[in-house]
């Protein structure tokens, strides 16, 4: 007898894109009225629909860009080029950006949109945490804030875009007619973090991109002034900590330091 779950898995793969095997078909009674094939078929398509919906879903604005009959062929493509390896299907869509690339090179924004739409959904699905204090920081001997490690919300994801996607994305979220496509010279390093159940985001200059990665991956506030420094020659070191202590201030500000250690 055969085993339940080789079955099933073997429905599995029939649905995830081996759609020609006959394995998994001839273990199908026939049906006069209708045939295996056919009856195979609705669950076939049933599940690519689904699958769409949830693209749909994860990039909304990606897809109001693109058009249905653009983005649904993306969609399908997509199944077959990255067959979900998920039991929940939130993170169905992580490929998207990739399977743009190389799908439709002419139309590099989409790619661009696909990484902004994600990294929105991804700050909006961490896990919520409680906001340090700007009082928290005060008691800090001033002495002992080179030893300064901080620790920031997992809500906090950084993209870098060249295209203007923000205000397409916003004129789309406003059911507007979005400006027309514009690339720029370089590139332009945007925040997105979470503050009351509610996605962020805001552009920052290199300086603030360089000294945010180097405190979200550890760096104490000396090294991140001493990077701060080394970004521009005419920038001292003095200058470079007030700039270092504002940029703090503003993290503080949006809710996305959650604690800190002074390091020994």
């Amino acid at each position: 007898m055969l085993d339940l779950a080789q079955l099933q898995s073997e429905f599995q793969s029939y649905l995830i894109g081996h759609k020609n095997s006959t394995t998994f078909t001839t273990r199908i009674i026939n049906d006069a009225k209708v045939g295996v094939n056919r009856r195979l078929a609705i669950y076939f398509d049933a599940y690519r629909l689904r699958i769409i919906e949830a693209l749909a879903t994860a990039y909304p604005k990606l897809k109001a860009l693109l058009g249905d009959d653009l983005f649904n062929r993306i969609a399908r493509e997509y199944i077959d080029d990255f067959p979900s390896t998920y039991q929940n299907m939130r993170w169905v869509g992580g490929n998207m950006r990739e399977h743009l690339l190389y799908s439709i090179p002419e139309h590099p924004i989409a790619a661009e949109m696909a990484v902004f739409e994600w990294s929105l959904s991804l700050a909006f699905d961490a896990e919520d945490v409680a906001e340090l204090r700007l009082q928290d920081l005060a008691e800090i001997p001033l002495e002992h804030w080179n030893a300064l490690q901080l620790k920031f919300q997992p809500a906090i994801q950084i993209v870098r875009l060249r295209w203007n996607i923000i205000p397409i994305w916003k004129a789309l979220d406003a059911d507007e007619a979005p400006p027309a496509l514009l690339q720029d010279s370089i590139y332009t390093s945007w925040l997105i973090w979470r503050r009351d159940f509610s996605s962020q985001f805001r552009s920052m200059g290199e300086m603030e991109a360089i000294a945010l990665h180097m405190a979200m991956t550890g760096a104490t506030f000396e090294e991140v002034c001493e990077s701060l420094e080394g970004q521009e020659a005419e920038t001292t070191a003095e200058e470079a900590m007030t700039i270092a202590a504002q940029y703090m201030a503003g993290w503080l500000q949006c809710g996305m330091i959650v604690s800190f250690t002074l390091l020994n």
